[in-house]
């Protein structure tokens, strides 16, 4: 998957590439620097990724107690495989939606301290927002933060180039909820300007658009 990371700041906001040299091209993990504490989404591929995510902490000024929750976007590998070293390293409470608890625990060893369902609001950054975004794994979730306008998509909206599309048909648990998915998202209406992705690129501007463009069909011109 085709990743070309742009150097555009985000404030409170830190992406992280994760696995550079690995298979299958970049997987991105995010630090949402919050007021009262700071949170992980998704801690990459390996145990060097999770050096990685170590390394960008410090350089973003906190210390390592300041990171207190983890939250994984779904149960896969790519996006859950760092956890094992982040575990010995850090102490955190772990994340994620209850359809994929078991599957994370397969893939990392870690128990889920704290289970969601989708519809739950964190206090941090303004109010963070876990959306059930299904499709992908049944239980992958996207954050929106609505005072920073940005959706933090998970695998549920890849990229390719700047133009958004589902998770690829081969990559999901269930293709048809992954287009229902993005369906729900746009009628919920939300103030959307950036789209954060797993893999491929980001987009900056606009992104509310670029998701009604995934179900607009071909155009005619």
């Amino acid at each position: 998957m085709v990743s070309i990371l742009k150097d555009e700041q985000i404030d409170g906001i830190e992406i992280i590439p994760c696995r550079v040299n690995g298979p299958r091209g970049i997987v991105k993990s995010f630090l949402l620097l919050a007021e009262e504490r700071t949170i992980l989404v998704d801690t990459g591929f390996s145990d060097a990724d999770a050096d990685l995510i170590v390394d960008r902490l410090e350089k973003a000024g906190k210390k390592h107690n300041d990171l207190k929750l983890c939250i994984l976007t779904h149960r896969h590998g790519d996006h859950a495989g760092g956890l094992p070293k982040l575990k010995k390293i850090l102490k955190f409470d772990l994340m994620a939606h209850e359809l994929d608890v078991a599957g994370v625990k397969k893939v990392s060893g870690s128990d889920v301290d704290r289970v969601v369902k989708g519809g739950e609001v964190l206090p941090d950054c303004g109010g963070i927002r876990i959306l059930h975004t299904p499709g992908h794994t049944p239980g992958s979730i996207s954050l929106y933060l609505p005072r920073a306008k940005t959706l933090i998509a998970g695998d549920a909206i890849l990229s390719a180039g700047e133009h958004l599309i589902p998770s690829p048909h081969y990559l999901c648990s269930d293709p048809e909820q992954a287009q229902n998915t993005v369906v729900q998202l746009i009628n919920m209406n939300l103030d959307i300007q950036r789209v954060l992705v797993g893999h491929g690129d980001d987009v900056y501007k606009d992104g509310g658009r670029r998701l009604h463009r995934i179900v607009e069909g071909p155009r005619e011109d």
